[in-house]
């Protein structure tokens, strides 16, 4: 009876890793087909892409190079850094970048870690080094601006899954390193009111891997954070948008199941701003979610906007500049 017993104690943890390791091998995420919410972006975005300014580039505390742009504004005008959404790269915050230079703000628009020219692991696209990274880079880059703009104040803009980064640092130890955060359709986290299935379609989840790292990551073992948990719709033959995500990336990239708490924690002057035919989110919900966790998150619907027409169409650009200048001040 006993050999039983202690045959059944060893199979049950050997059985558990079979099943896990099956999980993790074949449940990769596919990628989805193309939607029209983010395809729209192609021809603004092929003319914004002959005008980008040259890369610069920055040695973060890893060792890794963060590549980003430089638009000059004017001496008292603020400093803004413009984080891009997912699978993209600072070339589509070049309209809001050129829009914010021309009225007297100073741009910093990075590649995030794992995008562009930013690549991360083994110079890998869709991962980065650590949990948490981008709230470090942001900080690197933040003593960059600070040694380069010594007095100006200073603004985070991100959209969609940039929205979610900056909200992130926000919520921080590292929030006070802005004087404000703008937040333009942002990605809050995955199953709350505000999020469509999938995102509209812009992306496929392997649920089935995502809890094994995750109950991996509570045993403290994230070696295999790197494996591939989400999939997006981009087209397989651009080489400097990422595919697919990693655990490590994903998990840096949204507020998680916190996110109540997280933005609750928010105290220095944040706004949303999200267009009302939002094809990836339900614009609708976000005032009283965002009003249930933090009442003093100012968020405001524009009428007429999508996802993507924030990133190029003149009144949402307009919008967003206006509200930049009025945080800056």
């Amino acid at each position: 009876m006993l050999k039983h017993l202690l045959r059944g104690l060893i199979l049950i943890p050997l059985v558990m890793i079979a099943v896990a390791g099956g999980i993790l091998i074949f449940t990769a995420p596919k990628a989805p087909p193309l939607i029209a919410a983010v395809e729209k972006a192609n021809d603004p975005f092929a003319r914004f892409s002959r005008e980008l300014p040259a890369y610069h580039y920055l040695t973060a505390r890893d060792g890794g190079k963060l590549a980003y742009h430089i638009y000059a504004g004017r001496p008292g005008g603020g400093v803004a850094v413009l984080v891009h959404g997912s699978s993209g790269t600072s070339l589509a915050v070049h309209g809001l970048a050129k829009a914010y230079a021309a009225r007297g703000i100073t741009v910093y628009a990075p590649d995030l870690r794992g995008h562009g020219m930013s690549p991360g692991p083994n110079g890998r696209l869709g991962d980065i080094v650590y949990r948490g990274q981008y709230e470090d880079d942001l900080d690197d880059l933040v003593k960059l601006i600070k040694r380069e703009h010594p007095g100006e104040k200073r603004l985070l803009v991100g959209h969609s899954m940039g929205g979610a980064v900056i909200l992130r640092t926000a919520a921080s130890h590292y929030a006070g390193n802005f004087n404000g955060y703008l937040a333009l359709s942002p990605f809050i986290a995955p199953n709350t009111p505000m999020d469509r299935p999938s995102q509209g379609g812009w992306t496929v989840v392997s649920v089935p891997r995502i809890v094994v790292l995750t109950i991996l990551n509570r045993f403290g073992m994230s070696a295999l954070d790197h494996l591939t948990v989400l999939a997006m719709a981009v087209l397989e033959n651009d080489n400097q948008r990422p595919r697919t995500y990693s655990h490590a990336l994903l998990a840096s990239a949204n507020l998680q199941q916190d996110w109540q708490a997280r933005l609750a924690a928010i105290r220095q002057p944040t706004r949303i701003l999200i267009g009302a035919n939002d094809e990836l989110f339900t614009a609708s919900a976000y005032p009283v979610e965002i009003g249930k966790a933090n009442p003093k998150i100012a968020v405001t619907i524009l009428p007429d906007q999508g996802h993507m027409t924030l990133m190029f169409d003149e009144k949402a650009l307009a919008m967003a500049t206006d509200t930049a200048v009025d945080m800056l001040r």
